[in-house]
């Protein structure tokens, strides 16, 4: 397999512009309804980054019970 071909498959397994946007926006319809408040798009932008910050701490912990520093 060329890496052509390689490049060609990873970017077909990638989900594209048009598939992340219409996921968020259920995402972010979900949260609406299983909060019972009409949070806006603006509002969404402007919350930090939950996921993200979960992951950071969980890769500390990871890290840490290793022995290893970041």
């Amino acid at each position: 397999m060329s890496i052509g071909q390689l490049v060609q498959t990873l970017a077909a397994e990638q989900p594209t512009a048009a598939q992340r946007a219409e996921r968020l926006a259920a995402d972010r319809e979900v949260v609406r309804r299983m909060m019972g408040v009409d949070i806006r798009d603006e509002e969404f932008e402007q919350a930090p980054d939950v996921l993200g910050n979960l992951y950071k701490i969980a890769a500390e912990k990871v890290r840490a019970a290793r022995g290893t520093a970041a």
